[in-house]
């Protein structure tokens, strides 16, 4: 039985006149086999197409076509809702096939790069990723005009985080851009002012004004305003971590600081053409100069202390000397330090610890004894005492 390619193929030549035998032979077939197509005019109709089915959308047609004249972005969820409320019985399928096939081709939207000279800016945001130790924030921050990139991967979006990180993002770029570009990110921006613009929390206002730089917020909703970071991130996910296995934390910022060096700031650009790391060399001259001292941020908290010795600041356990009477403690965090203090008093310091569920205890805080309990009249303090001072007799009486 002949297909309809080779039935399309004999019809062509019957009508060109070709001999019935020549026919056979170019299509491998008997000369019966063509007399009978051409007999019974069973090649013929092959060309013509079946007849349509009607379709439920037909009646709708005209209706969706309208709309999409008058408005080209009109999604085909939102055409089902308005049909389906005229009557319409069919289904969400054949509306968004209908709606791909006639929908208005809209012109490409050109969007415009804004260029900063050297020095001038830097974008900075968050990013989650989920790991097998947990989920993790990356913290980067590009360089506007060389697209330098810094990446670092943390367990906290919290203020410390990106006030530390925006310290040692400066730092390895040798300078500090003179803007720094946010987005509504809550450990930046207290709050909008009635113009709608953003508002700094005290902390990161103090922070610029110790580094020189000034704090921009982009405009809500509006993500393209800081597209260059907006772009590594896709490339960080893309690029580092689909397809990666980390240990720990530790190790995961291990590893993309060998990307960094060994990739995304190595490679050409391609947007600018040319090698990140190079850009930077040319960049470094017009970025501000580091700040002499040392930043140390106002932030203040109030802890409990365990039972058995130990204040909980992100996650990790500090330790607290021995002897102090009460579980309240007074937390002052810095960016690579914690300071307790008890009633105005300092009581001891312990480096930051990165990660979570990690427990520091300072061999100077011996744990031989229990913790003090936190006594809460001086009649508490007696009744310890004279249980502590009642003779063995008693408690023989209190056997028999």
């Amino acid at each position: 039985m002949l297909g309809k390619e080779d039935l399309i193929v004999l019809s062509h030549y019957l009508h060109q006149g070709v001999p019935k035998a020549v026919v056979a032979r170019k299509l491998g077939i008997s000369r019966m086999t063509v007399h009978r197509h051409s007999k019974n005019n069973d090649a013929e109709p092959m060309n013509c197409p079946r007849a349509r089915k009607p379709s439920l959308l037909d009646r709708y047609k005209d209706y969706i076509r309208g709309r999409l004249e008058l408005y080209p972005e009109l999604t085909a969820a939102r055409l089902l809702d308005e049909i389906t409320a005229n009557g319409y019985p069919g289904k969400y399928t054949l509306v968004k096939d209908y709606v791909r096939l006639i929908r208005p081709k809209l012109p490409l939207e050109i969007e415009q790069r804004f260029e900063v000279p050297p020095g001038e800016q830097a974008q900075v945001d968050f990013a989650t990723f989920k790991t097998s130790f947990g989920t993790v924030y990356a913290l980067l921050v590009v360089l506007s005009w060389s697209r330098h990139l810094w990446v670092r991967f943390y367990c906290h979006q919290d203020q410390l985080t990106v006030l530390g990180g925006l310290h040692q993002a400066f730092r390895s770029f040798a300078g500090v851009p003179r803007t720094v570009l946010f987005d509504r990110m809550k450990t930046a921006v207290a709050r909008s002012g009635e113009d709608g613009r953003a508002v700094f929390n005290d902390e990161m206002l103090r922070f610029a004004a110790h580094c020189g730089f000034r704090p921009v917020a982009c405009r809500p909703h509006r993500a393209k305003t800081k597209g260059r970071v907006e772009r590594a991130v896709s490339y960080l996910r893309h690029s580092f971590f689909y397809g990666r296995s980390f240990r720990d934390l530790e190790d995961l910022n291990v590893q993309v600081q060998a990307w960094l060096s060994g990739t995304a700031n190595a490679r050409v650009h391609g947007t600018t053409g040319e090698v990140p790391a190079q850009r930077l060399e040319q960049e470094k001259p017009h970025l501000l100069p580091l700040p002499d001292g040392a930043y140390a941020p106002m932030i203040a908290l109030g802890r409990r202390m365990s039972r058995d010795g130990y204040v909980s600041y992100n996650g990790n356990d500090y330790s607290v000397p021995e002897g102090l009477v009460r579980r309240h403690i007074d937390v002052m965090a810095t960016l690579d330090e914690l300071r307790l203090y008890q009633d105005g008093k300092f009581v001891t310091r312990h480096p930051v610890l990165e990660g979570k569920g990690q427990r520091l205890l300072d061999p100077a805080h011996g744990r031989g004894r229990p913790v003090a309990q936190e006594a809460k009249s001086p009649s508490d303090i007696i009744q310890l005492i004279d249980v502590q001072r009642r003779p063995l007799e008693v408690y023989e009486e209190v056997l028999r």
